[in-house]
């Protein structure tokens, strides 16, 4: 949601409000803080908080990682966009953040889906983001956190193009399914394409993604109960990711 042009302190440059989720903060001095936000309408922003770590500060409560708020926000004056923005206005537009810093397995799980998105971080993983937040937050899911976070970014590949063969082989495309998997390779691979140091996961596991890249949660909810088959899922995917966009995924990797 674009603004228009007004005059202030920052001077005549443009500036816009927008909707946004913090997914990494920085400490800047003895007051301010440094924010990467994924934004709706405008990508991923690193931008300046004046005074928000003071204590009495209203500005930086509303700041919180699990939520969603619409911000103001100054762009860089430097050329080309260089710079940090500057934030100067938050409003809470919805928040997910009670019941997840009170669970520790919600918390790891929602710190790994913010570093996801950063990674990802373009506007069309926003509403996407803000739908999986939703639904670590909410008592009645049926997946579990980590299912829902693989849940995520296999749609977050799908759209970027980067989508793992969980079916026919990721190097001829002869019809599967196959028993090999092999990150470097993309994904499942056949007999002729297997190389060396492929793996042979559970077949459970691999059908288990499948389902999850479908959106057919009720069936996987089934495979994925067994937690060693969610776990050996867990690891295909990580290892994919790993490999194919060469990302150390930290918090992922802890899950």
């Amino acid at each position: 949601m674009a603004g228009s042009s007004q005059k202030s302190r920052w001077g005549s440059r443009p500036n816009f409000r927008d909707e946004a989720f913090v997914l990494r903060t920085h400490k800047l001095g003895e007051a301010d803080l440094i924010l990467v936000l994924l934004t709706a309408e405008h990508g991923v922003i690193r931008g300046v908080a004046k005074g928000i770590r003071k204590t009495k500060s209203r500005f930086g409560a509303r700041l919180d990682r699990f939520s969603r708020v619409n911000v103001q926000i100054y762009p860089s004056a430097k050329p080309g966009g260089q710079g940090l923005a500057n934030i100067t206005d938050a409003a809470t537009v919805a928040t997910y953040a009670s019941p997840i810093v009170a669970d520790p397995d919600l918390f790891f799980a929602a710190s790994a889906l913010l570093e996801m998105a950063l990674l990802f971080g373009d506007s069309e993983v926003f509403f996407l983001l803000d739908a999986t937040l939703a639904q670590l937050a909410d008592s009645t899911r049926q997946l579990p956190p980590v299912s829902v976070v693989d849940s995520f970014v296999l749609m977050c590949l799908e759209q970027a193009g980067w989508a793992p063969s969980l079916v026919d082989c990721a190097q001829c495309g002869k019809r599967g399914p196959h028993r090999a998997f092999h990150p470097l390779a993309g994904g499942a691979v056949c007999v002729e394409c297997r190389p060396p140091g492929a793996m042979t996961p559970p077949s459970e596991a691999v059908h288990a993604l499948w389902l999850l890249r479908r959106g057919r949660v009720d069936q996987a909810v089934e495979i994925l109960r067994d937690k060693a088959i969610a776990r050996a899922a867990h690891e295909l995917l990580l290892g994919h990711v790993r490999n194919q966009l060469e990302a150390p995924c930290q918090a992922y990797g802890s899950l």
